[in-house]
């Protein structure tokens, strides 16, 4: 069988476009290992526990948090969750304090996210972070800390930068 150098390119050019399709597709299925997540009790690996923000008028508003401590858990973060209620929240941990950055990749809901210095003060807050912007949101400064809690939360119970997280 004659095969033409025309032939030859046009073949290797669609085994490549296949072999190109197969990755990419292989790295969009991977990527989305928990998409089937709907409740944040769906997020069992997570520790819990309760912290405080306290306000410049002395009043402390009691949180449970989910801690997100690994790089797993980071990665996961609030990933699919479609509802949370209004005394729960995410708390990232970043040892040690580092500017960060958090985006709202595949986050169903609208989020506060509170950025927290090693001093445990609230020195930026986000508010109503869009869900699945995937803009990056800064910290612009070192935290040790990251808080997640529901979009207006913030507002609504007027938490403001240099309130205090008490652990």
């Amino acid at each position: 069988m004659l095969v033409s150098y025309n032939d030859s390119m046009k073949y290797q050019f669609l085994i490549s476009c296949l072999l190109v399709t197969s990755l990419l597709f292989s790295s969009i299925t991977s990527t989305q290992p928990n998409q089937e997540l709907t409740s944040i009790s769906d997020l069992k690996d997570f520790d819990q526990r309760s912290i405080g923000i306290k306000k410049s008028n002395d009043q402390i508003i009691d949180i449970k948090v989910l801690i997100a401590d690994t790089s797993k858990k980071t990665k996961q973060g609030l990933m699919y969750v479609e509802s949370l209620p209004d005394n729960i929240g995410m708390l990232f941990i970043f040892k040690p304090p580092r500017k960060v950055s958090m985006w709202m990749k595949n986050t169903h809901i609208s989020l506060d996210i509170l950025f927290i210095d090693e001093n445990q003060t609230i020195i930026k807050i986000h508010n109503e972070a869009k869900p699945f912007n995937l803009k990056s949101i800064q910290s612009n400064l070192k935290v040790k800390w990251v808080l997640e809690i529901n979009g207006g939360l913030a507002k609504e119970l007027n938490i403001k930068k240099g309130d205090n997280i008490l652990f």
